[in-house]
This record gives structure tokens, sequence and C-alpha cells, in this order.
């Protein structure tokens, strides 16, 4: 099974969640889908006004075939010139606010000394995050928005919790990532290394070595860098956006080869905590039912 036909929150569309209706007014209680193509506006920052539709169990009939389909898109863009500081969010956990940022679209022309020195500096931000955990708000290419929860433990493991209506857990252990359906029952299990997660979760990251930099840019308040797999294992391209000033991530996006595009904002980022590694490992159905049995 290819990595692109799962529910990956850095690389395939999630699963329908509840609807998101949507007013246009450049206030945000929830992110959507950029539709600006590049040469259009500059704004790197896209806000709606958006509430979640909560009289349903949301989402669209599921197949069990590991594959989730999606529905249309539920929601509208609006530019908005503000640029609010990274991982800004209003009232409780959930990133209420949390912006999707797109890389910049109209950078100041860097040199080749100022491009290596840029990606050497995200390379080695994002290397001395050894432990994370956050908030996280996801848009799909069809434009749904799924939220949830994540925790990071360097090197090769990270899990991602979806909030309800979403049944997913999606864990890598640092070999393998497993993407749990708590509502069909199933397991699916893919390589690391053939997703976009491989190239950020090595314990020492070197972008130059480790993949091919395909872009980099500088505006707005934020750092872009482009890449993609230099071996061809993980298919498609990874953005990463982080704050110029701190080189913090913040937000990333992955496109695979078919074109969809799925970005993934986070927030409420918390650094150097302590994670039980038994967090990452993700058994299957048969193994908890056979717990369940020896405990009887």
């Amino acid at each position: 099974m290819q990595a692109g036909s799962l529910n990956l929150p850095i690389l395939a569309p999630a699963p329908p969640a509840a609807t998101v209706e949507t007013d246009v007014s450049g206030e945000a209680s929830g992110p959507v889908r950029d539709t600006a193509r590049p040469g259009e506006a500059d704004a790197p920052v896209v806000r709606v006004q958006g509430e979640k539709d909560e009289r349903g169990s949301g989402g669209a009939e599921r197949e069990s075939s590991g594959t989730v389909p999606t529905g249309p898109d539920t929601a509208q863009s609006a530019p908005d010139t503000s640029n609010p500081p990274a991982g800004e969010t209003q009232g409780g956990d959930a990133p209420a606010r949390a912006q999707l940022i797109d890389p910049p679209r109209a950078p100041a022309a860097l040199s080749p000394t100022e491009r290596r020195a840029t990606v050497k500096a995200a390379s080695e931000a994002l290397s001395r995050v050894e432990t994370a955990t956050g908030r996280f708000v996801q848009v799909d290419a069809s434009g749904q928005l799924t939220e949830g929860s994540f925790a990071l433990k360097r090197p090769g493991r990270m899990r991602f919790d979806y909030d309800a209506p979403t049944p997913l857990l999606i864990a890598a252990d640092g070999a393998t990532v497993a993407i749990r359906d708590n509502e069909l029952e199933t397991v699916d299990r893919v390589p690391l290394a053939s997703t976009p997660l491989g190239l950020i979760l090595d314990d020492d990251l070197d972008f130059e070595k480790e993949a091919e930099i395909l872009d980099v840019r500088k505006a707005n308040g934020v750092v872009s860098v482009s890449l993609r797999d230099r071996t061809g294992e993980a298919e498609g391209t990874l953005t990463l956006i982080f704050d110029a000033g701190s080189y913090q991530l913040v937000s990333w996006r992955a496109e695979d080869p078919s074109g969809g595009t799925t970005t993934v904002r986070l927030s409420n980022v918390r650094t150097g905590v302590s994670l039980n590694p038994r967090l990452f490992i993700v058994e299957d159905f048969e193994d908890d039912e056979d717990d369940r049995g020896r405990r009887r």
C-alpha cells in the first residue's frame, strides 16, 4: 500500500469532519485552504469566519478499503493582510484562531550564500527540538478541516490524535507509520521512509544532504524551505514554514504526485517535555482483544 493512499497529516487528505460553514469577515475561528495561485495576492495568511456544524457526527459514509473518501470543498477563503505571531490562539487548548501560513510569494532574492545559511539554520533549529507537544489544524485538498493534538519524540517518533468525530490515530514508531481507524477497526502500516515524516524526524537533520532543496524563500516574517526526498522513496514535495526570527516550525504543506495538497498548522507548541515511548506504539485490534481477554 502506498503512503499516498492513506490519510497521513502531511501527505494525503483527511476524512471529512463536521461541515464547516463560512462567513467571510476577516475574523477567524478556523483556518481554511488557501485557493490562491502563485502570482496572485501576496498575503501569507488566510482567515475566514467559520463555525463547525454540530448537527451530525460529521463526514460522508466511510469505505472499508483503508482510504477515506473526501467530499466537495466546504470552505471559502478571503485574504487578510495581518500576520499574527506564530501559534496565536484564542480560548482553551483548541487553536480556534490558528492561521494557515503560506510560503511567501514575493520574496527578496536570496544569494547562494544566504540560501545555504537559511537552509542550515532551519535544519539546526528543527533538529534541536527533541520532544514537543501541541495542537494541529489540518486542511486537505478538498477544503475539509480537522483538528487534534500531536506529540513528537526524536528520532523517528510522532503521534497525531484527531479530535472527534474523526476516528483516526496516526503514529510513527521510528520504523513504520501506523494509521488506526477506530470506526472501521483497521490498522494500516507503511514504512516511515516512504512518507515525508522521514525527512523531518531524524535526530541530526541536514536538509542539504538528505533532501533535494527545491526552493527557499524569506519574506513577511516567515521562511519557507521546499524539498523532496533525494532517494525518491517518499513521493511528493514538502514545504516547511518557519518563523523568520526564531526558526520555530509553524506550518507545513505537502503536495502528492497528483497535485493534491494538505496543509497543517501547529499551535500551543511546548518543547522539552517528557514523553513515554509507548505513546508511539499502535496496537492492532486483534491485540487489543487478546489483552482484554487475558485481563478477565
